[in-house]
């Protein structure tokens, strides 16, 4: 999986690098340093919730911001 591209992808959709960190376990500077390109992937229990994640998922939740306010 190209992680970067990924990430860029929720990214696009509402996501921040904190966010996506916590939801997977990590700190946000493991999550900017793969946008970065200085680490490629993740480790393997990042991997997996990371892969799990969805630009939808981050849509669907800035959509509901936005209504809010």
């Amino acid at each position: 999986m190209d992680w970067k591209a990924h990430i860029e992808q929720l990214i696009a959709a509402g996501a921040t690098p904190a966010g996506i960190a916590e939801k997977i376990g990590v700190t946000a500077n493991a999550v900017r340093e793969i946008l970065a390109g200085r680490t490629k992937e993740p480790r393997a229990s990042a991997g997996m919730k990371l892969a799990k994640l969805t630009p939808a998922k981050f849509a669907a939740a800035k959509a509901r911001k936005e209504k809010a306010a």
